[in-house]
């Protein structure tokens, strides 16, 4: 059994996908990040890159799955009902619909298989739906995911998680706006204590400031104050997520250029990575 941590990334996109030939190298699948540990993989996302992450699951009938949902959004639901796994007789899905203190996010990731915009229905599914209400921090804990809750500043709100497997620390913040114009949940001190030292911060790092001002509070960050965030907090590895649609592999690629420039005139010891689908990280 392989005691790694492996952190894969399948969908890396915000908003809507973006397929096309100048996404190949980033890739045009949304939000979609997995965490595997021994037989165990907890999913962070259920945007289209779930699809593919699905495919590789079927061929491992034995892994547990485990499925965390930001919020319900589009981009972070629209790839449930094409999950492979859930298609498997009896097999187990775990999914926590009490973390929000409500049932809106799960009922969005099944919902949406109402026969009116998905053709089959939750009840036509033959694997085991396992809704894990009471103490569902404590039920993750005992298969060996550690997680705080971490409230974001996004429209609608959403939920970052600071997720510890192994001694390993992850900070899954998606969709977060760092400096929003509306009433902060969080403020900038307070993330940089979350993730301080963290070995990965993923984070939304969609806009530039030529996105600016039209897309301020549309809940996303600009791509140079996550850099800052991580530097501020000594990250060890920055992971820029949640990137925009418009933006080509080769916009992306100038932009990490930009970044990791700024990070070395800091000495910084964080390490900035552009998350493209497929990338894994292995501790």
């Amino acid at each position: 059994m392989n005691n790694k941590v492996k952190v894969e990334f399948w969908g890396v996109r915000g908003s809507v996908p973006s397929p096309g030939p100048e996404t190949i190298k980033y890739g045009g699948n949304t939000s979609c990040v997995s965490i595997s540990y021994k037989d165990k993989i907890l999913i962070c996302d259920a945007g289209t890159g779930i699809r593919d992450l699905g495919s590789s699951l079927v061929q491992d009938p034995n892994k547990e799955i485990y499925i965390l949902l930001s919020h319900s959004h589009w981009d972070h639901i629209q790839g449930f009902p094409f999950f492979k796994p859930i298609y498997q007789p009896d097999r187990p899905v775990y999914m926590f619909p009490s973390l929000l203190k409500k049932n809106i996010v799960l009922s969005s990731l099944v919902e949406q298989m109402d026969g009116a915009h998905f053709p089959v229905t939750p009840d036509q599914v033959p694997s085991n739906f396992n809704f894990i209400t009471h103490n569902p921090l404590a039920f993750l804990s005992k298969n060996g995911f550690d997680i705080e809750l971490v409230f974001l500043n996004h429209p609608g709100s959403a939920l970052g998680y600071k997720i510890k497997v192994n001694d390993i620390t992850i900070c899954y913040f998606t969709d977060n706006e760092i400096e929003p114009p509306y009433k902060k949940t969080i403020e900038f001190d307070q993330l940089v204590e979350k993730c301080n030292t963290a070995d990965v911060l993923i984070h939304d790092a969609q806009y530039t400031k030529e996105d600016m001002p039209l897309k301020h509070g549309w809940g996303h960050s600009l791509i140079h104050q996550v850099t800052e965030l991580g530097h501020e907090a000594k990250v060890k590895n920055i992971v820029y997520f949640h990137h925009d649609p418009e933006r080509s592999d080769e916009q992306l690629d100038k932009l990490l250029d930009i970044e990791a420039n700024w990070l070395k005139s800091k000495n910084s010891l964080s390490n900035p990575i552009f998350a493209q689908e497929r990338l894994i990280l292995e501790f």
